[in-house]
């Protein structure tokens, strides 16, 4: 019974010592746990990726009209189809114009007598001028004679306006083109009755050589971009890429979108054909050239009003709680100014329900 005793006494003494060795072993790590909550966790990136700093545009002509005729009548001349290429001050249809030549040479024979009347006045003034000086004419005579001159000079200028007038007219008969471009639409055809008010339109026309990308930069990015900085831009759908230079920053912030028109000059000689209308895509992400670098991260990782805030730091499977101090740069980015490491990392969303040493499991 004794031996018994001792026997069970000594497993006893084995089993306790075997427990007292295993409780000295390091704990699993909590995020193992089954209770650990699943978490996305990132690290904060040391600079801005280009993406983020692409704002979208449209390709648009510095120069595009719509044309009509400065006067009522029937298409009786087109000179130009779609597609044509055409120079400023080129004729692209002409109305009906038979009595405004009429007039215009109406004009012209006007002007023909009031020049020839001036003419012979002008002579007969010399001539009286002449016999004045040596007392042949009284001064009476010489008065008539000055008058006679200034009556025929205000006629033959009078003519020479209603001249003038009836050309312009004639002119108005004719549609030209105010700039070199391309006809990208014509509405008339001949035969057709056109009207000067309202103006009825006939050709549309845009200068394809002079283009400039208009786009709405983010508030947030437009104080990086400067008048006269150059930057890429890309094509869509094709890639291609082309050379562009900051020509406007609007004053006015579109209260709806929070956005700033900039307005982009195309420089250089793009290797493919720009045509207006066409999406593109330009790169600002050179455009804060020391602004670009920093610690960064998306705006839901940090809970923040203006620069204070926090954000749940993972640590040894559990989050605590660190306040850092932020400034927005981009839409959708800040950049840590104090509180946070590079290498540390964070709880990609700050809104989850987790309290300080909830415990977590880091899945990606």
């Amino acid at each position: 019974m004794i031996r018994r005793m001792w026997m069970a006494a000594a497993v006893a003494a084995v089993v306790t010592t075997g427990c007292g060795k295993a409780s000295n072993k390091p704990a699993l790590p909590e995020q193992t746990g089954p209770a650990a909550l699943g978490v996305r966790a990132i690290t904060p990136a040391t600079e801005l990726s280009a993406d983020v700093t692409r704002v979208t545009g449209q390709i648009r002509s510095k120069n595009e009209a719509v044309l009509g005729p400065q006067a009522t009548g029937t298409i009786s001349k087109m000179n130009v189809r779609v597609g044509d290429k055409v120079k400023k001050g080129q004729v692209l249809a002409v109305l009906d114009a038979s009595n405004v030549a009429i007039s215009v040479e109406q004009a012209r024979a006007v002007k023909q007598a009031a020049d020839a009347a001036l003419e012979l006045a002008t002579s007969s003034l010399e001539r009286t001028r002449k016999v004045a000086e040596s007392g042949g004419v009284a001064a009476a005579g010489l008065d008539q004679a000055v008058i006679g001159q200034k009556q025929a000079a205000a006629q033959a200028a009078q003519a020479a306006a209603g001249l003038r007038l009836a050309e312009e007219m004639l002119r108005d008969h004719s549609i030209v083109a105010p700039f070199d471009g391309v006809i990208t639409a014509r509405t008339k055809n001949i035969g057709d009755s056109v009207a000067m008010t309202p103006s009825t339109p006939v050709f549309s026309i845009v200068d394809t050589t002079g283009l400039e990308v208009r786009a709405q930069v983010p508030e947030s990015v437009v104080d990086k971009v400067r008048v006269g900085s150059k930057t890429q831009g890309t094509l869509s759908p094709s890639g291609a890429r082309f050379d562009v230079q900051v020509a406007v920053v609007g004053a006015v912030v579109d209260a709806t979108n929070r956005t700033v028109e900039v307005l982009a000059d195309v420089v250089g000689e793009p290797s493919t054909a720009l045509r207006p209308g066409a999406l593109v895509e330009l790169d600002f992400s050179s455009a804060g050239e020391a602004d670009d670098k920093g610690l960064f991260l998306p705006t839901q990782a940090v809970s923040a009003r203006g620069q204070e805030g926090f954000v749940w730091v993972v640590q040894d499977g559990t989050v605590r709680k660190r306040d850092v101090r932020v400034e927005r740069v981009l839409p959708g980015y800040v950049r840590i100014l104090q509180g946070l490491g590079a290498d540390e990392r964070v709880l990609a969303d700050s809104s989850l329900d987790v309290k300080e040493g909830t415990a977590v499991r880091v899945v990606q």
